[in-house]
């Protein structure tokens, strides 16, 4: 499995290393990284999830942009060479003729950038997992909308009675099979179909810590690659996420560190 995004630094080079986790900090070679929401978030939730099944850690594919470009363009022309099971590709800033060179015969999960870029390169149905969040999912569902931020107001207008018809709307356009709309209700969608919805437990103050939709992208895609098929790691996954606030009883100062430490009790009390 590789896991493929930015880190918001300014002059780090690309780095292509299976990450480990030393206290908290994110280990890729010689450099040692924070965990942190984002790339760092969904890094450190793979790497639990992994060592818990007593798997190969994650490959990582990684580099320095703080939102102009450089870092990303770095990420997109080596995952040109990339040969795995599982890739995932999470933040990094769209650019739509790069992802297209991308190999498509592994399975490919994309969160955030990775999957704003295969929606507006109109290539989604060539990946096998999108993570959105209600935000995102508006967005997808706008076959006119470029970025999130150009979501047209009837459509981004949404609660959650809505989601459902907004999921069909959405694969008017060029999904993934797979899908998982995370918020304060997940719902697993297989073609369009709701699989599932998971809501319990529900920890409201979850929704007030940075990185738990990275977690989940983390542990989801991690699930699949130590071998459960797609839809039973969706379910699973956000269960485990949902768990791990239950364990860790968070306030509003818990930091994603916290939650991610505490990802092999929760798979062990899910009975993983």
């Amino acid at each position: 499995m590789i896991v493929a995004g930015t880190l918001p630094m300014e002059g780090l080079d690309l780095i292509m290393e299976r990450g480990k986790l030393i206290k908290n900090r994110i280990v890729l070679g010689n450099m040692k990284f924070p965990i942190s929401m984002g790339t760092g978030a969904l890094i450190g939730a793979s790497i639990k999830v992994h060592e818990y099944f007593g798997e190969e850690l994650p490959e990582v594919i990684t580099a320095g942009d703080i939102g102009i470009g450089d870092g990303s363009l770095k990420i997109y022309r080596h995952l040109r060479e990339v040969r795995d099971d599982l890739l995932v590709i999470h933040y990094i800033k769209p650019k739509i003729s790069e992802i297209k060179e991308i190999d498509f015969s592994p399975k490919i999960v994309a969160d955030a950038g990775g999957m704003y870029a295969a929606k507006a390169a109109g290539i989604g149905d060539k990946f096998h997992l999108f993570l959105p969040d209600v935000g995102e999912l508006a967005f997808l569902a706008d076959e006119k909308a470029s970025h999130p931020a150009y979501v047209r107001g009837f459509i981004s207008e949404v609660d959650d009675r809505e989601v459902p018809e907004l999921i069909k709307r959405t694969y008017g356009n060029r999904m993934p099979r797979y899908m998982v709309v995370k918020g304060e209700r997940d719902y697993i969608v297989r073609d369009e179909d709701i699989l599932d919805r998971v809501e319990n437990p529900k920890i409201e103050t979850m929704e007030c810590i940075g990185g738990t939709g990275d977690t989940l992208t983390g542990i989801i895609s991690s699930l699949i690659n130590c071998g459960y098929k797609t839809e039973k790691a969706c379910i699973l996954g956000c269960k485990v996420n949902r768990t791990l606030g239950e364990i860790v009883n968070p306030t509003p100062k818990t930091q994603i560190d916290e939650l991610i430490f505490q990802i092999p009790k929760a798979l062990e009390v899910l009975n993983l």
